[in-house]
């Protein structure tokens, strides 16, 4: 029945939910390619008994990425790791030096995600050295010369550790400034409904009140001084008609912005500089790793200058790619700093060239992805995903020693650590702005729920508390016109009049979401009570069973707005009130006769002849699947709502069309 903060976050955070999973889908990725690329490298090698190990290492880390299974797996912290360490170091004991170098960086990355503040750093840390440690004196080392293997050892371990931490605790950070959306929203909406529980407390409440008390005032003049009574009851039934104005014109009245929101953890901040900090990690130890190869490969002293300042050249490229497409904008100049970045990467593979400059076509797909528009990107990153492992496995470059028959495995190798580099790369940068963009609009979704739930009450006030006033008024006249003619049915009306009072009160305190829920069967109670006070015939059929109560929620105030209407703009002698079930439908029918033509000819079907009350109902009952029909002809008004059996929650009027109702006044 009251629509709140869940339409809100259905309807603005919705993308934002699927700005999460997106996240998640990047961090699955990128790991999916780091299997793939070690698994790679254990064929080129040919130690496949790795292969399960392998695999087996990357089963946690997987299952950590995604939200559903993460807290079962922290609910398990130490046993999780003990698991993840057993599946890392006890290769070391069956495949010696021969165990993948670095591997223990994916241990490092779920320490990194796992273990709180910075104890994991320090026990990250301290299991790298023990890798690096056992080698040197225990499995031996994968080169000939300590300083080179201590090198490869640290940059594989360091790589893996932040690409499994750094995309999995960005998807975790995307995914918790989702959940501030919905926090925002709620606390906004229950701003709103203090703000409006004050105002109809103002407007409605103490009228009610001075009713009561003129009520109370008429039975004690009832039997010695009728004219008094007489003014005592006219004075209620004029309180009770302000307090529809009233109401209504408070609830528009609140236009003001929402206040000032409560501060919040600046995950989104924390999220952009993760992302930025894993970002120029990786990077820094690529060119480090790729800088001392090349000087190991004895190039000659030009063409190292040469090849390292290319290499140097094409990172700072990256950063400021990067740097831009974190911030949610492409770089100036953008196809130039790409192509160049292109020459650059591709030009040293050119067979008179014959020189390795590092292994940077991972960076170049990454670039295409941050900075290439629509479907050109995922085109231009599967271009450089083939055609950069090819020339680098194939062609006969120095420093590419690897025998023909391993050319294959290791051409797939580079396939998969390209895909994942260059995905990583697009995943961090792309991370770091949906943060960022989640972040700003937080802002935006308090508001708009805010606002919404501005006119979802204003809505509900004039659909829920207009028949008791009006039935208020009604009494009023009535009680007035039996005093001094019949004062027994005089004071019995009185009682009911003060029961109406008591009902609008508790409706009052349903329209700010604290009250009851409606039910149509009382709504029937009610509407026959009051329209036979009216001198009303009333036929009214309803099935035995209860309905649903999603169905009861949206037919009970179509209901109380039809007799409403009835009572306001109809000089009517008989309504029929039909429910009807079936096995797919249910079905409200009211009809009145005593409807005037209206002057200007036009129909309640167009739009000129619904008033506010309808356009409401009609809202309602389109936002729960069903259809509202309205038809006048010889003098009757029908109207008659129709739902699917499988009525879903109402979600409330759309935004857009509430802006463009007539003001809640009529």
């Amino acid at each position: 029945m009251i629509a709140g903060a869940q339409e809100v976050r259905g309807s603005v955070s919705g993308p934002a939910g699927s700005r999460s999973r997106r996240a998640t889908g990047y961090a699955v990725a990128v790991l999916c390619l780091g299997l793939a690329a070690r698994l790679a490298d254990v064929i080129s090698s040919g130690e496949l008994g790795q292969v399960p190990f392998t695999v087996a290492l990357f089963v946690l880390p997987l299952l950590y990425a995604f939200r559903r299974t993460r807290g079962l797996l922290d609910r398990h912290r130490w046993p999780v790791l003990a698991a993840q360490a057993v599946l890392t170091w006890v290769p070391f004991a069956v495949f010696g030096a021969h165990w993948q170098e670095g591997i223990g960086g994916v241990l490092a990355g779920l320490v990194l995600l796992m273990v709180p503040g910075r104890a994991s750093w320090l026990l990250a840390g301290g299991l790298l050295a023990a890798e690096v440690t056992g080698r040197a004196f225990g499995t031996g080392l994968p080169l000939p010369q300590t300083w080179m293997s201590v090198l490869w050892v640290v940059t594989y371990y360091v790589d893996d550790a932040l690409v499994v931490f750094g995309m999995v605790r960005l998807a975790q950070i995307v995914g918790e400034v989702d959940q501030a959306h919905g926090q925002a929203a709620d606390l906004a909406v229950t701003r709103e409904r203090l703000q409006a529980a004050g105002s109809l407390q103002t407007a409605v409440g103490q009228r009610l009140a001075d009713v009561a008390a003129r009520i109370a005032a008429a039975r004690q003049a009832l039997s010695r001084d009728a004219a008094q009574a007489r003014t005592q009851i006219a004075a209620a039934g004029v309180t009770a008609r302000d307090a529809v104005a009233q109401a209504r014109s408070v609830m528009i009245a609140q236009d003001e912005p929402p206040g000032e929101e409560p501060p919040v953890l600046p995950v989104a901040v924390i999220g952009v500089r993760l992302a930025w900090a894993v970002l120029v990690a990786v990077v820094l130890m690529f060119a480090l790793e790729n800088s001392v190869y090349i000087v190991y490969s004895h190039y000659g002293t030009r063409l190292t200058v040469l090849t390292v300042g290319n290499l140097a050249l094409v990172m700072v490229l990256q950063l400021y790619h990067s740097g831009a497409a974190r911030n949610g904008r492409r770089p100036r100049a953008w196809p130039v700093t790409l192509g160049l970045q292109v020459a650059l990467v591709y030009a040293f593979l050119l067979p008179f060239v014959w020189a390795y400059n590092g292994f940077l076509g991972p960076f170049l797909a990454g670039s295409i992805l941050l900075l290439m528009p629509g479907g050109w990107r995922w085109a231009g990153y599967a271009a450089v995903v083939v055609s950069y492992p090819l020339l680098m496995g194939l062609l006969s470059l120095h420093g590419n020693t690897a025998s023909a028959g391993q050319r294959i495995p290791e051409t797939l190798f580079y396939a998969a650590i390209t895909a994942e580099i260059g995905l990583m790369v697009y995943g961090l940068s792309r991370l770091a702005g949906l943060a960022r963009e989640l972040e700003g609009l937080r802002d935006r979704l308090a508001r708009m729920a805010a606002v919404r739930e501005r006119l979802r009450v204003a809505r509900d006030v004039h659909d829920l508390l207009g028949l008791g006033l009006s039935a208020i008024a009604l009494k009023s006249d009535l009680i007035a016109a039996l005093i001094g003619r019949d004062d027994a049915r005089a004071a019995a009306e009185m009682e009911e009049m003060n029961r109406i009072c008591a009902a609008v009160r508790a409706d009052a305190r349903l329209v700010t979401g604290d009250g009851r829920r409606l039910s149509l069967a009382a709504e029937l109670a009610a509407a026959k009570q009051i329209l036979t006070s009216a001198d009303i015939g009333v036929s009214a059929e309803i099935p035995s069973e209860p309905l649903p109560t999603a169905a009861d929620d949206v037919l009970a105030p179509v209901l109380r707005e039809a007799v409403t209407n009835i009572l306001r703009h109809a000089a009517a002698t008989a309504c029929i009130i039909e429910v009807t079930a079936c096995d797919t439908t249910l079905r409200l029918h009211v009809s009145n006769d005593g409807v005037a033509p209206r002057p200007d000819g036009a129909g309640p079907t167009g739009t000129g002849g619904r008033g506010l009350g309808l356009v409401n109902l009609e809202s309602r009952v389109r936002a729960a699947g069903g259809r509202l029909t309205i038809r006048q002809a010889d003098g009757r008004f029908a109207l008659t709502a129709e739902l699917p059996r499988e009525t879903r929650e109402p979600v409330g009027p759309e935004l857009e069309d509430l802006w463009q109702q007539p003001a809640l006044s009529g």
